[in-house]
């Protein structure tokens, strides 16, 4: 089903070029168009949301599996006396 352009339809309107009941009719077809565009667009940015969510979510267990084998890491070292408690080099 096409549509015609909002503007040409209250142009034609204005000129009597068409009925009111015509006019309505082409307003509420142009109306479904744009409800079945909102329902694909948000079908779309569901799509894409739920992606990005997959992608930040796997981002963040990579993260989490660092951390933890840097947390590792550390316990395992072994502690470094810190500069104050360095006994003095003897010449």
């Amino acid at each position: 089903m096409s549509t015609y352009d909002p503007k040409q339809v209250l142009s034609d309107y204005a000129q009597g070029n068409i009925t009111p009941e015509m006019a309505i009719g082409h307003s509420l077809q142009h109306i479904a168009k744009l409800y079945e565009a909102q329902a694909a667009a948000r079908s779309e940015w569901r799509t894409e949301i739920d992606a990005l969510k997959k992608h930040v979510n796997l981002v963040q267990a990579t993260v989490d599996r660092l951390k933890a084998l840097i947390d590792k890491a550390r316990t395992k070292q072994k502690p470094q006396p810190s500069p104050s408690q360095r006994k003095p080099d003897q010449p």
